[in-house]
């Protein structure tokens, strides 16, 4: 009978989240141990705005993942409150990234930074909905589907941010974005150091 509340989650969905707590929880212990590595980098008093942006979005996704699906294992737990208020510090924790917006001015990566952001705010967001439709009684297996498709996203945004964190240059669509909004901003820089009078050739 449990298996049949609207609030549970099937045993279907149960591999999915015991790979994902798996997955969530290594790359956690990865995360810690890359940030050990030169924490001075990231929590230092000279710590970049960049790298502290990194670290507090990925560690914020694959704990938002890893404490959903952990939770989701729970015999005849609702899932519906658990995705619910596991979403409320990913959204406060996401919203403290904008306290970095005067260093992302001076770094010019103000548009990475709020398309991220409004990325992260989106998923995190939609997660909570999603979980007050559960906790509801939404009787609709696409509901919890589209959970999990979230947690892919929050998977995404995590491990990208790990991977700029860990030094890599950015690839990736965003990534060009950023080449190309780079390339644009030191072409208009440049243009009139280099620019001669039209008459010159003439």
């Amino acid at each position: 009978m449990a298996q049949t509340c609207p609030e549970v989650v099937p045993a279907d969905f149960q591999p999915f989240l015991i790979a994902s707590v798996a997955a969530s929880a290594a790359l956690i212990g990865l995360l810690f141990v890359s940030i050990s590595i030169a924490p001075e980098r990231v929590f230092g008093e000279k710590a970049e705005s960049g790298r502290q942006a990194q670290a507090l979005s990925s560690f914020t996704a694959l704990t938002n993942v890893f404490f959903i699906s952990f939770a989701s294992l729970i015999p005849r737990i609702p899932i519906g409150p658990v995705v619910a208020v596991v979403a409320i510090p990913a959204i406060l924790q996401t919203l403290g990234v904008l306290l970095l917006l005067p260093q992302w001015r001076a770094d010019h990566t103000v548009r990475r930074g709020l398309f991220l952001f409004l990325v992260s705010f989106g998923i995190y967001g939609f997660e909570m909905s999603i979980g007050i439709q559960l906790w509801l009684g939404s009787s609709n297996t696409g509901t919890l589907t589209a959970l999990l498709e979230l947690l892919l996203g929050a998977y995404a945004i995590g491990l990208g941010r790990a991977w700029e964190l860990l030094g890599a240059r950015r690839l990736g669509w965003t990534g060009w974005i950023g080449l190309i909004g780079g390339a644009f901003r030191r072409a208009r820089q440049t243009r009139p150091s280099h620019q001669e009078p039209p008459s010159a050739n003439t």
